[in-house]
């Protein structure tokens, strides 16, 4: 969490708070990167639209995670339009380029983490392309929650908060919803899964073996 703790001691950050609601837009794709955003609670969605109009999800940022940092600091335009998920909402804090440079100038670990958290997503995002190519659904959706479950706010008693409604994990993983509520169904008549109030607590061992199976 080291954005969050270095915003702790500045509460003009905090006070700006901004509730993004269910399924609401943050910023859209090819926007000019002004603003970059410390996710504070729930989950900030990051996706693009394919040829044929549909919704690709290419990451997920977590809480105490800055999406589009890299972004704001160079001066581009935003890589994918960011929202809330379609079932829960997000708050962030927005972070202006000189805002997040004077940071950077009191905390000199700020820049390599923003370059860990994205080489993180795009390893996750290569993960699942690759998947398309070589992997079954069974695979992807396995790899898929056992990367949202470890990034997620695990609790004692190993339940996470589940963020994405099917059509979103369908969304992230390149398949159809259809395809998805059929293997999640898979899923739970194992007990790999149990969803409950919308937390959802994994059966890690076999899940994993589900997602690096040949």
């Amino acid at each position: 969490m080291l954005y969050k703790t270095s915003l702790e001691s500045k509460p003009e950050f905090l006070a700006r708070r901004k509730q993004v609601k269910k399924g609401e837009t943050l910023f859209r794709m090819d926007d000019p990167a002004e603003t970059a955003y410390l996710v504070q609670e729930g989950v900030l969605i990051v996706c693009c639209s394919a040829p044929n109009g549909r919704e690709v999800i290419t990451s997920v940022y977590f809480p105490g995670e800055i999406c589009a940092g890299i972004s704001v600091l160079t001066g581009s335009e935003y890589m994918g339009t960011a929202r809330a998920p379609k079932k829960s909402s997000t708050v962030v804090t927005p972070i202006s380029r000189q805002e997040l440079l004077e940071l950077m100038s009191s905390d000199s670990e700020l820049y390599r983490s923003l370059i860990l958290t994205q080489r993180e997503k795009q390893k996750f995002k290569d993960r699942m392309l690759l998947g398309m190519v070589a992997e079954s659904c069974q695979q992807r959706a396995a790899a898929a929650l056992l990367w949202l479950y470890e990034k997620g706010a695990v609790d004692a008693s190993s339940v996470a908060k589940s963020y994405l409604c099917r059509q979103e994990l369908a969304d992230l993983i390149g398949s159809t919803v259809e395809t998805v509520i059929r293997v999640l169904s898979r899923f739970r008549k194992k007990g790999f899964i149990v969803e409950k109030n919308g937390t959802i607590k994994l059966d890690v061992l076999n899940l994993s073996e589900v997602a690096a199976a040949a």
